[in-house]
């Protein structure tokens, strides 16, 4: 939160916010407005399902913004998964990217691949430094093996960019907790997640076909 309010009132300290820098803000004002809310979450159409309350909520933030290449787009974030035999990864890891002039608002910014091929311990250590390149509003696709011991894929937004001072992620996400009422699951939103860079990254390289992708939302942003 103090994030997106940093950046909301840097003009009153002197500097000028990009239009990214206001979406981003905007972005993460609307998932922090949601905490505690909980929305079915039975497929991937479903508000509550982790890929969809990003699309959702980064759409309701994106309103009156396209891009300056292209400004008669609606700016969205990408949904489907990147197919194994087209992008050549782990099914989950990454999105299917449609071209910027569709409206696909975010570019990669980094990666992590699981490398069967080094020692022990030395997937962990390029975990970490993937995890390093973190800034505010960057969203996150990944699988990985969570406290809980199960496996799965999970898409996520950081809060607040990596600090090397602490420790910490910060981010907000749906679905990473949830419940069931009447066989009907509820995920639920977490917009003030903290978690450690090391069990981050412990999560990410715990095995094989884990890994994750990090992208950042467009430069040229615009105001329509």
């Amino acid at each position: 939160m103090i994030s997106a309010l940093c950046i909301l009132l840097s003009a009153s300290l002197g500097f000028t916010p990009t239009p990214a820098d206001t979406l981003r803000a905007r972005t993460i004002l609307v998932e922090l407005a949601q905490h505690n809310e909980e929305s079915r979450s039975m497929d991937v159409n479903d508000h509550g399902q982790c890929r969809r309350f990003q699309a959702d909520s980064f759409a309701k933030a994106a309103e009156g913004f396209t891009l300056s290449e292209y400004p008669g787009v609606t700016l969205y974030l990408p949904l489907d998964h990147a197919k194994q035999e087209v992008s050549g990864r782990p099914a989950g890891t990454c999105w299917d990217m449609p071209d910027a002039s569709t409206g696909n608002a975010f570019v990669e910014a980094a990666r992590f691949e699981f490398d069967a091929a080094l020692p022990e311990g030395e997937n962990v250590a390029v975990a970490l430094e993937f995890l390093t390149n973190v800034r505010a509003g960057d969203m996150l696709q990944m699988v990985g093996r969570y406290n809980s011991g199960g496996r799965g894929t999970h898409t996520l937004m950081f809060t607040q960019p990596y600090d090397p001072r602490s420790e910490y992620l910060y981010w907000s996400d749906s679905n990473f907790a949830n419940r069931r009422v009447d066989g009907i699951r509820y995920g639920s939103v977490r917009a003030y997640q903290r978690w450690t860079l090391r069990e981050v990254a412990g999560w990410l390289a715990s095995e094989g076909n884990n890994g994750a992708t990090l992208y950042r939302l467009r430069d040229d942003v615009t105001a329509r």
